[in-house]
């Protein structure tokens, strides 16, 4: 990291109007990493940035170039309601039994290679049907990352069926199924939600029932009738950047990929704000850098380190009084030039 100009700063300035902090905390629901798809992929680079006397260094990154509606992203309209087409090979009622719950899942996406139906990003139930030749091994598809499962074989149905159990909590709590069919292994998984044997066992006999002779979808189809922060990028690209499988959160207008230990967390956050009053100057009297060349106008935010708490940046960028705020952990190499290529890459996006 190049080294940045010492900047000469007054007594901090209290700022009623927008309160900044580390993303949000809670609840932390965790999803399994390295089975998701990941989308079209280009190289995405930051270009080096001199102001305030000081530079940003470049950094490359391989993100998505997959066009973002600007005013749904920003939360400005709904998405138009569409509902995908029925699940070839799972009915809607045994997908949602799949899960112990009570909330209404929604089937958001169809195809003949996968189905996946939600509360909202956290909470889900999904299908895959992959080539067993090249597909992931069962057992690396863990749910929580310090946890290897446990399998439990299973007599039924197509061939090698095991049922996964997550031990992170010193018990042993299902969470996906696994089988063998046609040269094909079928995946179920569920995300933030309870499931048992019972449960899984019976999802997958349908799914065995119907595969083989499941109608042919032309392409996949999506449910747009809500728009989640956590799709900007998939949890691999995060990875990369990060350098280990992520956790993803999120809540309304956030969404946050996190990995690492309290003692060294590392975080990249995507946060929607009203921007209308956005204290600007005070800001940049305060250790922040004006950024050209994104959006409307664009600032970061420098906070230092605090305790176990680390520091970070917060690159915030507007867009029709929306504040777009990207923010990522000092414990990522290159934090500052992460921050703007992830905004460069957003603002290059918009349709």
């Amino acid at each position: 990291m190049q080294s940045q100009t010492t900047i000469k700063t007054t007594r901090p300035l209290l700022i009623k109007t927008i309160t900044r902090i580390l993303p949000f905390t809670g609840l932390l629901f965790l999803t399994a990493c390295g089975d998701a798809e990941k989308p079209n992929q280009t190289n995405t680079t930051s270009t080096t940035l001199t102001t305030n006397k000081e530079s940003i260094k470049s950094v490359n990154l391989d993100l998505s170039s997959a066009p973002l509606e600007k005013q749904i992203f920003l939360g400005l309209i709904t998405p138009t309601a569409k509902e995908a087409a029925p699940c070839p090979f799972l009915s809607d009622t045994t997908a949602v039994e799949t899960a112990k719950t009570s909330w209404v899942l929604k089937r958001r996406e169809t195809s003949n290679e996968r189905c996946y139906w939600s509360k909202n990003q956290g909470f889900s139930i999904k299908v895959t049907v992959e080539p067993l030749a090249t597909a992931k091994p069962v057992q690396e598809r863990v749910y929580n990352l310090e946890s290897p499962p446990v399998l439990k074989d299973q007599p039924e149905p197509g061939n090698n069926a095991v049922i996964l159990y997550d031990t992170v909590w010193d018990n042993e709590r299902p969470y996906a199924m696994a089988f063998e069919l046609d040269n094909k292994l079928v995946w179920i998984s569920v995300t933030g939600m309870a499931t048992d044997a019972k449960r899984l066992t019976a999802t997958a006999k349908e799914v065995a029932e119907k595969l083989p002779t499941a109608p042919k979808l032309d392409q996949r189809q999506n449910n747009t009738d809500t728009f989640s922060l956590c799709s900007t990028w998939s949890e691999a690209e995060i990875a990369a950047i990060i350098g280990s499988p992520v956790k993803v959160l999120s809540r309304g207008q956030d969404c946050k990929w996190e990995a690492g230990s309290e003692t060294g967390i590392k975080h990249v956050s995507i946060t929607i704000y009203d921007g209308k009053s956005y204290p600007w100057e005070s800001v940049l009297e305060q250790r922040g850098v004006d950024i050209a060349g994104v959006g409307e106008r664009g600032v970061m935010e420098r906070k230092r380190k605090r305790g176990d708490v680390p520091g970070y940046v917060l690159l915030n960028v507007l867009y029709n009084e929306r504040l777009v705020t990207i923010s990522t952990t000092d414990t990522i190499g290159d934090h500052e030039a992460v921050a703007l290529a992830l905004s460069k890459n957003i603002d290059s996006r918009f349709n």
